[in-house]
C-alpha cells in the first residue's frame, strides 16, 4: 500500500510540473556585433528560442534583465517581427535584444529602434543566471532565469 500511494504521488508530481511549464527554453544564445565606423558603436544581440505551452492570450513576454540593464524585449517568428505578438501554442518564437554601446549620442531626429535604449534598472528578484526574462501568464507577473549564453561567432559590420 505505500509503495502505492509513493508511486501515485509521484506519477502526480510528474504530470502536474509538465503542466505547470508555460514555455520551454530551446536556445539562448548571444551574438557580439561592431559597427564599421567608430560613430556605429559596438554591442551584443541576446536571443531566446522559445516555444509556448500557450497562445499569446495567456503569455506575454515583455522584459529582459541582463545584469541590472533591462530591455524591453521584440518577439519574432520566422525572421519577421510578429504583428503584436500574437503566436499560438507550440509555435517557435525569437525574443531579441540588442544591448549597443557608443561613444557618440545618436543625432536627436534618429529614432530609436525598437529596444536598442539600454535602461536601468534593478531586477525584481535576485536571480544567478546570466539573464531573467520576464513575462505575464493569465494576468499574473512570472520570471524565468537563463543560466547561460551560448556565444556565437561576433559580427563586424561594414
Amino acid at each position: 500500500m505505500k509503495l502505492l500511494s509513493i508511486i501515485l504521488i509521484s506519477l502526480f508530481s510528474v504530470t502536474s510540473n509538465s503542466c505547470l511549464k508555460k514555455f520551454e527554453l530551446i536556445r539562448a544564445t548571444s551574438k557580439e556585433w561592431h559597427g564599421g565606423t567608430p560613430q556605429a558603436g559596438y554591442g551584443t544581440y541576446y536571443e531566446l528560442t522559445i516555444v509556448p505551452n500557450t497562445n499569446s492570450e495567456n503569455l506575454v513576454f515583455d522584459k529582459l534583465w541582463i545584469g541590472k540593464d533591462y530591455f524591453d524585449v521584440q518577439c519574432f517568428q520566422k525572421g519577421k517581427k510578429m504583428h503584436n505578438n500574437l503566436f499560438a501554442k507550440g509555435d517557435t518564437v525569437t525574443i531579441r535584444v540588442n544591448k549597443r554601446n557608443s561613444k557618440y549620442k545618436p543625432m536627436p531626429f534618429i529614432t530609436k529602434e525598437g529596444n536598442s535604449a539600454v535602461q536601468k534598472e534593478l531586477p525584481p528578484i535576485n536571480y544567478n543566471g546570466a539573464a531573467l526574462l520576464s513575462y505575464v501568464y493569465k494576468k499574473k507577473r512570472k520570471y524565468y532565469e537563463i543560466n547561460k549564453f551560448t556565444i556565437s561567432e561576433p559580427v563586424f559590420y561594414p
